[in-house]
């Protein structure tokens, strides 16, 4: 994203929702370890080593934020011990941001010091209740400027990019881990859990799904204020930049298929392909993904089987989307597979492309002729049982699944609903057509199409 904007008023307006956004995480922190319910997994550490201290008598200056700030070092230690040479030294600077949010829980401390201690559970619960608003708020204020990411998540990036596994599952151990630690430290000292409850998990579970309901409404706002772009818009166009356009003046088509699980889809757009006598691009996409991407092509493609599966509905996933420094293994191949539709869209061939989100990332290419093919679901069970010799309760679940997990990565990458007839030319019922009577009609309206841009192919003269 280009900007014209002075580079010191941008980053004062970048630094203000930055700390803006570490402050109001701060008062949620507060907040939870007021109630003595527990806190944020991520935080469940320092606030037991608190705890610890308060009841040994220790100095003043063993608070709640110098402990949650060394907890935060030793997180980045452990960043350092999992990248080694890929340690970079401006990731030291994790220890500036730790000890200025330790600072601001200070701040919070004492600004909140006024609130009397909940003296009944109603009480706590509200008070914790009243923390996760402002903890997912001021993560996703604090994650817009991109910045300076908190050792919490550079920890989990760095285990993520060295494993290879999906950002929502490395968060999923880094969480269970530092609870288990925190557990045992406050059951060794206390023999019971003190600064680690339930509202360790009821943090968990309700951060992120609320930090996605601000997502939605505010992280486009956001992201124009800081002037910046997702990290995935980033990379797909640093990815796509060089790609050479066709200029030989030859017409071509570009064909998108998309599909509901059990419509036959595939088999469609496989036989249009052979019909219209042009490649069609299922597989072979991923074989390019994984060039670009230096992920194994056996990585890719199981990936590209079972996305749908992996945790992109994984809402503790979702504090990672809003930062620049890395992608995850997710991300990545999306990026990866992205581009190289680009790049096959910029040759001079016409094709077939099934999937992949190609008819968002071909939206604006004049030559692309976007379809949806949908079937009623009795039909599409049937289908799917003939196809898989599933019964049919596990075929129902099958198709119910993946319709739900394919609208759920379409939403996550581009913003659409998955299937609305307003972004293709062609919505087709196959079960009321077939695969054969559904070809012909295609191709009767690509004809009609080309008459209307004043452009055929010779397949299509």
């Amino acid at each position: 994203m280009k900007t014209d904007t002075d580079p010191k008023l941008l980053w004062a307006k970048r630094l203000l929702i930055y700390v803006l956004g570490l402050y109001l995480m701060a008062i949620g922190v507060v907040f939870s370890s007021r109630s003595a319910l527990g806190v944020s997994p991520v935080s469940s550490l320092g606030n037991v080593l608190y705890q610890i201290g308060s009841s040994a008598g220790a100095p003043s200056f063993v608070n709640l934020g110098n402990c949650t700030t060394a907890v935060f070092c030793l997180y980045l230690l452990a960043e350092f011990l999992v990248l080694r040479r890929d340690f970079r030294p401006a990731m030291l600077l994790q220890v500036a941001a730790s000890l200025l949010f330790g600072q601001l829980v200070n701040l919070a401390s004492g600004m909140l010091s006024f609130l009397p201690a909940p003296g009944s559970y109603p009480l706590q619960l509200i008070y914790l209740l009243i923390s996760v608003p402002l903890v997912a708020a001021g993560v996703m204020l604090y994650l817009s400027p991109n910045i300076l990411a908190m050792p919490g998540e550079g920890l989990c990036l760095a285990i993520s990019r060295k494993s290879g596994l999906a950002m929502g599952t490395v968060k999923t151990i880094f969480d269970c881990a530092v609870v288990a630690l925190s557990a045992a430290a406050s059951l060794l000292y206390f023999r019971s859990l003190v600064g680690v409850r339930e509202g360790t998990v009821i943090c968990a579970m309700l951060v992120g799904f609320v930090f996605k309901l601000f997502q939605k409404p505010f992280q486009k706002p956001l992201l124009r204020f800081v002037e910046r772009e997702t990290k995935v818009e980033r990379a797909l166009e640093a990815a796509s930049q060089g790609y050479l356009t066709d200029t030989s003046g030859n017409p071509k088509i570009i064909i998108t298929i998309g599909r509901e699980f059990g419509s036959g889809g595939m088999e469609i757009g496989r036989r249009l392909a052979e019909r219209l006598g042009i490649t069609f691009y299922d597989g072979q996409i991923d074989e390019l993904a994984a060039e670009q991407s230096g992920l194994p092509l056996e990585k890719v493609r199981e990936m590209s089987r079972h996305r749908e599966r992996a945790a992109f509905s994984d809402l503790r996933s979702a504090v990672y989307e809003m930062s620049n420094d890395a992608l995850s293994p997710e991300d990545l191949l999306y990026v990866a597979q992205a581009s190289a539709i680009r790049q096959i869209a910029a040759g001079g061939e016409s094709c077939v492309i099934l999937g992949r989100c190609a008819d968002y990332v071909l939206y604006d290419d004049p030559n692309c002729f976007r379809i949806f093919v949908h079937a009623r679901p009795d039909i599409r069970v049937k289908r799917t049982m003939a196809m898989f010799g599933l019964s049919q309760e596990e075929a129902v679940r099958e198709m119910e699944n993946t319709d739900r997990a394919r609208g759920q990565y379409y939403k996550r990458y581009t913003g659409r609903e998955y299937g609305a007839q307003k972004y293709y030319h062609l919505g087709l019922d196959s079960g009321l057509l077939g695969t054969e009577e559904s070809v012909e009609s295609i191709i009767g309206i690509l004809r009609r199409w080309c008459d209307v841009r004043g452009t055929h192919p010779l397949y299509m003269r």
